[in-house]
């Protein structure tokens, strides 16, 4: 079987290998030791989300501007206010707290592009606004984490460093072979088979690194944390669809709307906590990673019908 048909299979049949990641990675907790990797990872999921699109399609953040800024606003405002909000009514561990924030302000995730398309829509706002937000990310989070006290001047120009090499880097790097595409060409079906297969690890990874430190903790804490996951991703969807009939977009948008506005990014988040933060830090994105496949597949099923 070619990599394209490889690819293929892994885009159609996603929702249900996330599951079977989350059941690997709880069953071989041994994975956790990859926790450092990534970074890396996510860097090369950022080069091909950018290298497997036009550049005309990243275009329609200058086109669309209104549009990006309403949906970034579920980044930088929405998630933020419901998030710390709920946090602090249920959390009183400052290392989870840490990683609600850091969950709050994680711009959409690469894979709402995937979702938009696969529900028959377009799923060019959603590319656009996604790499906007994930530039955006880089000064967002050390500004945030700094003057929330979170973290030290040094700590926080440390993460600057590490977003910049995870996102910016390989997104300028892509951006420059994709100009030269004659180049680019024969290595397409190997760069979009490697990120699909390079999200599918984190999300195992991720997974044992919570099986092999913290599945000993109390279990109404990861309840609260699945409840707040599921508050946050639901105003998501609300949000997006109102501001689909906002701006009255044609029906073809709207589902990049609703993924763009409510999916959640756990990896970045993810990066950080594991990089700088501790163990339980890392535990608000890693339910993440495993509660939003179920509501997205869901929201998926009510949009094709």
């Amino acid at each position: 079987m070619s990599l394209t048909r490889y690819h293929a299979n892994i885009r159609k049949y996603y929702g249900l290998l996330t599951i079977l990641c989350v059941i690997i990675g709880y069953l071989y907790p041994k994975f956790s030791i990859l926790s450092s990797y990534i970074p890396l990872l996510l860097a090369i999921l950022v080069f091909s989300m950018v290298i497997e699109h036009q550049i005309s399609d990243f275009t329609g953040v200058v086109k669309n501007y209104k549009i990006v800024i309403g949906l970034i606003s579920s980044n930088l405002i929405l998630y933020p206010l419901i998030g710390i909000l709920i946090g602090h009514g249920f959390i009183q561990q400052p290392e989870i707290m840490i990683g609600i924030i850091l969950l709050c302000f994680a711009p959409s995730p690469v894979v709402a592009s995937l979702w938009a398309e696969l529900s028959g829509g377009d799923g060019t706002i959603a590319i656009s606004t996604a790499l906007f937000s994930m530039m955006l990310s880089i000064i967002v989070y050390p500004v945030v984490l700094f003057f929330l006290g979170i973290a030290s001047p040094e700590v926080s120009l440390s993460i600057l460093k590490l977003l910049a090499l995870s996102i910016f880097v390989p997104a300028i790097l892509a951006f420059f072979l994709r100009v030269e595409e004659e180049k680019y060409i024969p290595t397409k079906n190997t760069v979009t088979f490697l990120s699909s297969f390079a999200g599918l690890l984190i999300i195992v990874i991720a997974i044992a690194h919570m099986a092999s430190k913290l599945m000993v903790y109390d279990l109404n804490m990861i309840s609260i944390l699945i409840f707040i996951n599921i508050i946050l991703l639901t105003a998501g969807f609300i949000y997006g669809y109102a501001l689909s009939k906002l701006f009255r977009t044609e029906i073809k948008q709207r589902a990049g709307f609703l993924f763009t506005s409510s999916m959640r990014d756990g990896i970045i988040p993810l990066s950080v906590a594991i990089t700088y933060f501790g163990s339980y830090s890392t535990m608000p994105s890693t339910i993440l990673l495993i509660i939003m496949p179920f509501m997205v597949v869901g929201v998926y099923y009510l949009i094709r019908k």
